[in-house]
């Protein structure tokens, strides 16, 4: 996996941890058992994919730009497919989420 870039297995991780927790949100506690098996797969994935970059990466870097884009992202998938709500606070939480990834990726370019 070395010849892939850090910023493509990036996305890849945070597209694998939002498969994974749509799927926990899918299973509705224990409702529907089949669930659990995105939600291991997205999980395990989105895991794998961490330890590879952090082979690349700082892990201050690496967390805070994962776990920050898959909060913001899950939030919208949240509000696209699972019909909740989105209140003002909430869009300008998520706007300074967003905020502070770009600054993150910002510093990884003059570090």
């Amino acid at each position: 996996m070395s010849a892939i870039s850090p910023w493509v297995l990036m996305i890849f991780a945070i597209g694998s941890e939002i498969a994974g927790t749509s799927f926990l949100k899918l299973a509705n506690g224990f409702e529907r058992p089949w669930a659990w098996l995105g939600v291991g797969g997205g999980f395990g994935i989105a895991l794998f994919l961490l330890s590879v970059l952090l082979e690349k990466m700082d892990v201050s870097v690496v967390y805070a730009i994962w776990s920050g884009a898959a909060i913001a992202l899950i939030a919208v998938v949240g509000v696209v497919v699972f019909h909740e709500q989105m209140s003002w606070t909430r869009a300008a939480g998520l706007l300074a989420t967003v905020i502070g990834i770009v600054l993150l990726q910002l510093s990884t370019r003059t570090a």
